[in-house]
């Protein structure tokens, strides 16, 4: 029995909910997608819940979930995977936090959670916290991901130190400041660390040069940082060993592939494949078709979905569903058709709701010999089709079985 390849490709947040701002259709039953049309009439359809039904998964959770880790059982922050992602050596008593630059008032009132998002900036102003931010008794660095986005680290914090966020996560509330979470002293100490990174960081962006152009230019100032997900790194099992499949991710966002590289799947730089809208579709979709010669699994990862949503932008989603088809196409043309190619979403962003959902998402599976529902990818008609209702826990399982790499469970 031949064993098949696999290709997962995940898009951000691309599960939605009808809205009246697009004829009360989802971004999905509004776009133009001729290529996931042409495969979805070929392929079996279903729903899967990330995590589980009414629990809303995070990126990070759910993408555990997907590769077949319970989230609840392995999870311990999100900021351990985005400082891997962004290339940042990790030890086992380091701090990671991913952090956002984002806009404040002199009372430290959040304006902007993003800064305008678009932070072009961004690279020059992480260089100078790096050189200028000086904690006493701690090593603190930071390094740029993607627009306002970056990962930051206090190096030798320890393994108990667990501490709140200071990102409140909606506008019209102040910076919080960060509590312990347990007991240790590491705790105690790190969360009045982390209170003196927020000040000083403040005080140095506030006055820099940059920042006052921007305010000469009509834009928001980038001068607060706000921090979540903070975690130590823990051992996760990896799925080349789990799986016995080589494996490689291709991703521009920095947590996506920071899971990857915790999960010890290949996790190659692609130039021109970012964690944006502007990510190189041809670029993105050659890498996957080179990874695929080599690797049993490749994994892709599209992200812009996710933005559109969260900015309750229904036009924009529209059209980045519509690049998410592009890259569709792109890859069925290099495929050879005998390959099992996956397409679902880590969670829901319903462009009306702006933030991640529990509602199930959709799952198109494509093989020589599923169970074909026809029809369109969407969420209705996925809610109808052959594989049912999932979870994220089960995805791997059944892609294996597609793939004719699951072994017999007892005589």
């Amino acid at each position: 029995m031949a064993k098949r390849k696999i290709i997962m490709l995940v898009s951000d947040g691309l599960g939605d909910r009808p809205s009246a701002r697009l004829e009360h259709k989802t971004p999905l039953q509004a776009a133009s997608t001729p290529n996931l049309d042409e495969l979805s009439v070929s392929s079996s359809l279903g729903l899967v819940y990330p995590i589980a039904p009414g629990v809303t998964p995070g990126s990070d959770t759910s993408h555990l979930a997907l590769f077949g880790l319970d989230p609840y059982i392995y999870y311990r922050g999100r900021g351990p995977f985005e400082a891997l992602g962004a290339d940042m050596d990790l030890g086992p008593g380091d701090l990671a936090f991913r952090g956002n630059f984002a806009t404040v008032d002199d009372n430290f009132m959040v304006l902007d959670r993003r800064a305008g998002r678009e932070l072009p900036e961004a690279p020059d102003l992480v260089s100078y916290l790096n050189e200028r931010l000086k904690i006493q008794g701690v090593r603190v660095a930071l390094r740029h991901t993607t627009e306002h986005r970056f990962a930051l680290v206090i190096r030798e914090a320890g393994r108990e130190a667990e501490v709140t966020d200071t990102d409140p996560h909606v506008t019209g509330e102040r910076i919080l400041p960060c509590k312990p979470k347990n007991a240790s002293p590491e705790s105690a100490r790190m969360a009045a660390v982390v209170n003196s990174i927020t000040a000083e960081a403040h005080t140095l962006l506030e006055s820099h040069p940059l920042n006052e152009k921007r305010k000469k230019d009509g834009r928001q100032k980038a001068n607060a940082i706000l921090l979540r997900g903070g975690g130590t790194l823990s051992e996760l099992p990896g799925v080349p060993v789990r799986y016995s499949l080589s494996a490689a991710c291709i991703s521009g966002t920095a947590v996506i592939r920071g899971i990857c590289k915790a999960l010890q799947i290949e996790t190659p730089r692609v130039a021109g494949v970012t964690g944006d809208s502007k990510t190189d579709i041809k670029a993105k979709a050659r890498a996957v078709i080179r990874a695929l010669d080599e690797k049993d699994f490749v994994f892709v990862h599209f992200k812009a979905t996710d933005a559109a949503g969260h900015d309750k932008n229904p036009e924009l989603k529209v059209t980045m569903v519509e690049k998410l088809d592009q890259l569709v196409g792109e890859i069925m043309n290099g495929l050879k058709g005998n390959e099992v190619f996956a397409v679902t979403a880590d969670h829901s962003t319903p462009v009306d709701l702006g933030e991640h959902s529990a509602d199930p998402v959709p799952l198109l599976i494509s093989a020589p010999d599923v169970f074909a529902d026809g029809g369109r990818f969407t969420e209705s008609a996925a809610a109808f089709g052959h594989i049912g209702r999932l979870r994220g826990l089960d995805l791997m399982g059944v892609l294996l079985n597609q793939a004719n790499r699951v072994e017999k469970f007892g005589e």
